[in-house]
């Protein structure tokens, strides 16, 4: 295979790293070499050669702006010549840094959210976003494949930047926003569940087979927490494509194995002995915050409540954090707000004094504190992320469960949850 060749990249506004983390894990463990670039730093062969915080100090980018900067490894990793590299790319992809690579093999395009809008002069409506990530169809190579979310009205907005050389892969539940019937008809595979919701299935025009059976992976709850049922769709339809329809004899066993990282953020669940449930994510937009907070419900005893300890990014409108409020306000029981830039564990960067969004010590935190209280009077703010997580720890009760949205150092938010509700993982 040639250099650079086998690539899959994904983008969309939210679901991004465990897509990537999932596409990863399964290659991998079909003995594939594999270069994986996500939120948190990149990894070879499931090893972490460096962090978030490395690539900022470095190159004052996040890992998942050019993410091909990562492919460097090969020079010293000549089997990875052979192997494949997945990675996120953020929405700075699409600006002057790019992605670091000429073309990838697979493009997955998850979703579109109002996370970003406002963010940049160029970012002022979803449309927008669509726009700024339609790369990752436009930069697929001949024969290589588009995975997409076929339910996203804006997702769908992207299709006519597909080359007419490339094979369209929808996932979904409906396909409200795309002609699968004609798709299959014309010889196209799709894929999707089954009417239980716990199988993932592929279709052709004259066939539905069962590819794997998402219950028996933990963090799908079942099969019924949506959003990870969309990861794992997208990562199917992924591996599809990596392997051209080809699909390895043991893929279903690597596939129903996968589990995440304790410390990536993603669905964490851990435990105390006084019954107490601590649920820590890395939701940054309304929807997945309120998301996880359904979920938490589901988990919480007799006369339970759902608190949560919440944050949200400086790089966020006033516009965009009211709106955040307004809709998570009432799905929690109580809140303790703490801030990313609370001038001990993050100091903030005068390099972005007279930008679109300095940082101020607190900004962020007293303005959506402000905002849910206008829907909920339980809601305290202690802008330390320790201070609030000890704040929750001291106002839980048996049978509450707790979300923590965890900061950017993710294995330090764990030790925190650990040491002041001296939890386990579940």
């Amino acid at each position: 295979m040639h250099r650079f060749d086998s690539i899959i990249t994904v983008t969309g506004t939210k679901g991004k790293t465990t897509t990537v983390h999932v596409i990863e894990d399964v290659l991998r463990h079909l003995n594939l070499h594999t270069i994986k670039v996500d939120t948190t730093g990149h990894f070879v062969n499931g090893v972490r050669r460096s962090t978030l915080d490395d690539s900022r100090r470095t190159w004052r980018l996040v890992p998942t702006v050019c993410p091909g900067r990562y492919l460097w490894e090969i020079h010293g990793n000549p089997e990875l010549v052979d192997g494949v590299a997945v990675f996120e790319a953020a929405l700075g992809s699409s600006a002057s840094s790019g992605l670091g690579y000429r073309n990838h093999k697979v493009g997955v395009f998850l979703n579109v959210f109002e996370d970003h809008i406002g963010s940049s002069d160029r970012i002022q409506s979803k449309d927008d976003i669509v726009r700024a990530k339609d790369f990752v169809f436009q930069r697929i190579k001949p024969g290589g494949w588009a995975v997409f979310n076929a339910d996203d009205e804006y997702v769908a907005k992207a299709l006519d930047k597909i080359p007419d050389s490339v094979n369209k892969l929808p996932v979904g539940f409906a396909f409200s926003h795309f002609d699968v019937g004609a798709h299959l008809r014309s010889g196209g595979v799709a894929i999707t569940v089954d009417e239980s919701g716990s199988q993932i299935v592929l279709l052709k025009s004259d066939e539905k087979r069962i590819l794997a059976d998402i219950s028996t992976i933990p963090w799908s709850f079942g099969g019924k927490f949506q959003p990870s049922v969309w990861n794992l769709l997208s990562a199917m339809g992924a591996i599809y494509g990596y392997f051209d329809g080809k699909l390895p004899d043991d893929l279903r066993l690597a596939f129903e194995a996968v589990r995440l990282d304790k410390y990536g953020g993603r669905l964490t669940l851990l435990q105390n002995q006084q019954g107490v449930k601590i649920l820590a994510d890395y939701a940054h937009e309304k929807f997945s915050l309120r998301q996880v907070a359904e979920l938490a419900r589901t988990m919480t005893g007799k006369g339970g409540r759902v608190i949560g300890v919440v944050r949200l990014a400086y790089d966020r409108t006033e516009k965009l954090i009211k709106e955040t409020a307004e809709y998570i306000a009432k799905i929690y029981d109580a809140f303790v707000i703490y801030d990313k830039i609370d001038g001990y564990w993050r100091q903030p960067d005068a390099t972005l004094n007279g930008s679109r969004f300095p940082q101020k010590i607190g900004y962020v935190s007293q303005m959506l504190t402000d905002e849910l209280r206008d829907n909920n009077m339980n809601v305290e703010r202690i802008i330390r992320e320790d201070k609030a997580i000890q704040r929750a720890a001291e106002i839980v009760h048996p049978g509450d469960v707790v979300v923590v949205i965890v900061n950017d150092n993710i294995e330090r938010s764990i030790k925190f949850i650990q040491d002041s509700f001296e939890a386990e993982f579940a």
